[in-house]
């Protein structure tokens, strides 16, 4: 659960960041303006990478407090032990949405997502302990995501205060967007947070001059429907949305 602290920082953004986020939205109006109704995806495949390695237990992972160890497919994830793979799993959505987009615009770039901890920890990326070894966890950080793009030859783009009509610009423009939302997109209840979690958008449905759904992978989704290609329509993802997210695509592009 967020701190305190940071319950009351989300409880300013949730409520100045769509504010801060309207000149982009008439910009981004603007470019899709005369955009003709139909499905829009972005010119590659995009594979599944849930952050655990049984995503059918993603459920009792979350709620049922299943242990990495109980997972019989946890190696698949990379760590050495059921531990490191129970500790970090529950860590890595934006890491799966990277590996993601690292797979979707280069096939044959296959990595773990342990793999992928290791040299994000490297950059400093993430910080989990305080000095006095409590458990704080801060990060991922922008600065290391945008080195482990570079190195698997992806450009990565991270911006505040985006509206979400901008997601579906990038998407109509080849980018696969990750933007930043509260877990809660995973299920199908009500959205009480703000931010904590991040989905690898790479489709929208227009319709009548403005986006009525997004497609995206969820790589905690708790459901299959809200797993791979889960569809969420505006409305809810507006709700879900916290205006900030991390655009990737080739770094040649």
């Amino acid at each position: 659960m967020p701190s305190r602290r940071q319950r009351i920082k989300n409880l300013f953004h949730r409520a100045l960041d769509p504010l801060a986020a309207l000149p982009a939205r008439r910009t981004a109006r603007r470019a899709l303006a005369g955009l003709p109704d139909g499905d829009y995806r972005a010119p590659v495949d995009v594979p599944y990478i849930p952050q655990f390695a049984s995503p059918e237990l993603i459920d009792a992972f979350i709620h049922g407090g299943l242990h990495g160890r109980d997972d019989p497919a946890w190696a698949g994830f990379g760590a050495p032990d059921p531990d490191r793979y129970d500790f970090w799993a529950r860590r890595v959505c934006a890491l799966a949405c990277l590996k993601m987009a690292i797979q979707a615009f280069g096939p044959a770039r296959e990595l773990s997502l342990w793999a992928l901890v290791q040299q994000g920890l490297a950059y400093n990326g993430y910080r989990a302990h305080d000095g006095r070894g409590r458990l704080v966890d801060e990060g991922w950080f922008y600065p290391a995501i945008a080195r482990l793009a570079h190195d698997h030859g992806l450009r990565a783009v991270g911006r505040g205060y985006v509206p979400q009509e901008e997601i579906c610009r990038l998407i109509r423009d080849g980018w696969l967007v990750a933007p930043a939302v509260t877990p809660e997109l995973g299920e199908f209840g009500p959205l009480r947070r703000y931010g904590g979690h991040m989905v690898l958008v790479y489709g929208f449905a227009w319709e009548d001059g403005r986006c009525v759904s997004l497609r995206l992978h969820n790589p905690s989704g708790r459901v299959a429907a809200l797993q791979a290609g889960a569809i969420i329509p505006a409305d809810r993802f507006r709700k879900a949305y916290a205006h900030r997210l991390i655009a990737f695509r080739p770094d040649s592009a």
